[in-house]
């Protein structure tokens, strides 16, 4: 057998991601793939790629980043995972508190489909209510059946969980707009990708490549569909989530909210928060944050996370040595630079 049918033989999928499934790449593809250095990578029989993917977008800096690696690897050394609350999980929460102006507090997972279901299980418990809007033209939340019932990967799904999911059309405010009015005070959040290949507003300014500047300092700002969506659901207090999995550490340090200048209840963040590491996070507003907590005496304390890896320490050293490789270094500019550069050569 071949790699392809090897890996088909003891892996649903051929893959642990569909994303890197065989049927989501050309036949000319290699079928495997050894190791990576950079931008580089190489398959079983040394040939060298220059890597267009990087890791489905988790890395940022680099494969096999020098300074990274041996932050976890230095880590690994401390113990990887301990018993109480690691001295490296009260930085890495402080640090992202730190550099995310919206967020108050955060929590740790390993991807982001537990991150997006946390979050909706807070949206339902701070509003009282039980629908959940997304739109139609992103086309990843979740692997579970609140998100994929709504897709049409519905076998093995009952309806009954995803019943809640309504669908609107991004860059379209009357699509949402109308769910609103079809269930008035019964939408508890309203759930997005800041952009995708979709730009929520038409301004060619390039305002917020200049860090100094804000989406806010655009006389075009009230065209922005970000801003939009936000003003909807404090008009109708619904629960602001904003999914930075693919934005967040690229559009800007403080992800595509402080590009956009928007500031959304709860920012789901992950892939290249700490460069292809596995590390993913909720973060938002205390109060609504804190109903996952334990020290309010008499209140009902909502299951937010708990996760047994979330806190491994490799991964949390490995965002911090990342953000810090950020700064210094510059990596938003040149990751704008870099995309201008290949939009160039295609045009």
């Amino acid at each position: 057998m071949n790699y392809k049918e090897r890996l088909q033989n003891v892996i649903p999928g051929g893959a642990h991601t569909y994303s890197r499934g065989a049927d989501q790449y050309p036949a000319n593809a290699p079928d495997i793939l050894v190791r990576g250095q950079g931008a580089y990578t190489w398959d079983d029989k040394g040939n060298k790629y220059l890597d267009y993917g990087m890791a489905l977008r988790a890395v940022t800096v680099g494969y096999a980043n020098e300074r990274i690696n041996n932050a976890a690897k230095a880590a690994i050394d401390m113990g990887v995972n301990l018993t109480k609350p690691s001295m490296l999980e009260l930085e890495a929460a402080e640090c992202l508190v730190d550099l995310i102006p919206s967020a108050d507090m955060v929590k740790f997972a390993k991807n982001g489909s537990n991150v997006t279901t946390a979050a909706l299980k807070l949206a339902r418990a701070y509003t009282g209510r039980k629908y959940i809007c997304v739109p139609r033209q992103h086309p990843f939340f979740s692997f579970d059946d609140w998100f994929i019932g709504s897709t049409l990967i519905q076998k093995g799904i009952p309806a009954a969980y995803h019943q809640y999911t309504l669908i609107f059309d991004y860059n379209d405010i009357d699509s949402l707009n109308k769910l609103f009015d079809q269930h008035p005070n019964d939408i508890a959040a309203v759930m997005l990708e800041p952009a995708t290949v979709i730009d929520p507003c038409g301004c060619k300014n390039n305002y917020a490549r200049n860090t100094k500047l804000k989406c806010t300092d655009c006389n075009e700002c009230e065209n922005n569909f970000l801003h939009k969506v936000q003003n909807v659901c404090k008009k109708n207090n619904a629960v602001f989530i904003v999914d930075e999995m693919i934005t967040g550490f690229r559009w800007h340090l403080q992800g595509a909210q402080t590009y956009f200048g928007i500031n959304p209840d709860i920012t789901l963040f992950g892939k290249g928060m700490a460069n292809g590491f596995s590390l993913s996070c909720i973060a938002g507003k205390k109060e609504i944050m804190n109903l996952g907590g334990i020290h309010q005496e008499g209140m009902e304390r909502v299951f937010l996370l708990s996760t047994t890896h979330g806190a491994e320490m490799p991964a949390l050293a490995a965002f911090l040595e990342t953000v810090k490789l950020y700064k210094e270094e510059n990596i938003i500019h040149h990751l704008w630079q870099y995309g201008d550069k290949l939009i160039g050569i295609m045009l």
